[in-house]
This record gives C-alpha cells, sequence and structure tokens, in this order.
C-alpha cells in the first residue's frame, strides 16, 4: 500500500479521525490558498508521501447533495481569479465516492460557475502535488449550503461521516 498522509486545514476536522485512527499519517496545512501552499510545500518536503487525501468540510452550491454527504473532489478551481487567470487541478488518485467539481475560494459569495461545492485549500494542495509528482485525491463533507449563514453549519456531523468514510475507505 502506498505511503498515504491525510491533510486537514485545521486539527479540529482532523481530531476525530486522529482519535479514531492513530494509525494514520495526519497532517495540518492550514485555512485558505495561501496558508496551505506554504504549509504544504513545507509537508512535502519533511515527509515525502507517496500520495496525499485532502480532507475536510465544504459547502454545497447543489441542493441535491445534502449536509453529511461525503464526495470526492476530481476537478479544484481556483474560482475567485479574474477569468483570464483562472485554472483547474484533477485528482490523481480515484476514490470510490460521487465525484465533484469544487471552487477554491478566497471569500463566501464566489459563484458556482457549474462547481458543485466549494472550499478554502483544495486548489493549491492539488497545484503542489501536481509540480511535486505526488498522487492526490480529496474527501469532503458537507457542512452547509453556500447561502447558509455559520450558525447554520452542521460541522458535527460533517465530521462524522467524513470520518466514517475515511475510516471504511482505508482500512
Amino acid at each position: 500500500m502506498k505511503k498515504t498522509l491525510f491533510i486537514f486545514a485545521t486539527e479540529a476536522e482532523a481530531a476525530l479521525l486522529r482519535a479514531q485512527r492513530p494509525d494514520l499519517q495526519i497532517a495540518i496545512c492550514g485555512v485558505g490558498l495561501v496558508e496551505s501552499a506554504c504549509a504544504m510545500a513545507e509537508i512535502l518536503e519533511r515527509e515525502r508521501p507517496e500520495q496525499v487525501v485532502l480532507c475536510g468540510i465544504a459547502g454545497a452550491y447543489d441542493k441535491a447533495l445534502q449536509v453529511g454527504d461525503v464526495v470526492a473532489v476530481v476537478e479544484e478551481r481556483t474560482a475567485t481569479l479574474p477569468a483570464a487567470y483562472r485554472k483547474s487541478y484533477y485528482a490523481t488518485i480515484g476514490l470510490p465516492l460521487k465525484g465533484v467539481v469544487s471552487n477554491s475560494v478566497m471569500s463566501v459569495g464566489a459563484q458556482p460557475l457549474g462547481a458543485q461545492v466549494e472550499n478554502m485549500e483544495g486548489a493549491a494542495i492539488f497545484a503542489l502535488c501536481a509540480a511535486q509528482g505526488v498522487l492526490c485525491g480529496q474527501i469532503r463533507a458537507i457542512s452547509n449550503y453556500t447561502t447558509d449563514k455559520r450558525e447554520q453549519w452542521d460541522i458535527p456531523a460533517a465530521l462524522k461521516a467524513l470520518t466514517e468514510t475515511i475510516d471504511r475507505l482505508y482500512r
């Protein structure tokens, strides 16, 4: 089995999996494109994984997705850049989950532009892994709809579903 490194933006997102599966290698990259890119460059140099799986919560644009659903991001886009500078990055690990397109955003309010979900780190992690020749996938649990106020998010339910899915897939 390949050496897999599970990446989370925050320790709060990683805590449940870390407690349930101390055998897994887990690292924290920080929140947002800039912080996660800087941290991920250091993590890749230090850990030298064969593959990376970015894990965490996401907001859904698509009302067909329910809070607690767990998806695999197959395409990650830099949606909040001007159109001439937007790029897409692709998963290089196939995961047996519903595949979605995600926008990596720097703030709330980005237009979906055909994406089903949004997060704040995916494009940075996919880009760095591609540049370093490291296989990369992404698993996200839906915690909210992008129009929800923060107090409406169900982060505990999303993290429970995320942890259960990772545990099942990486037994």
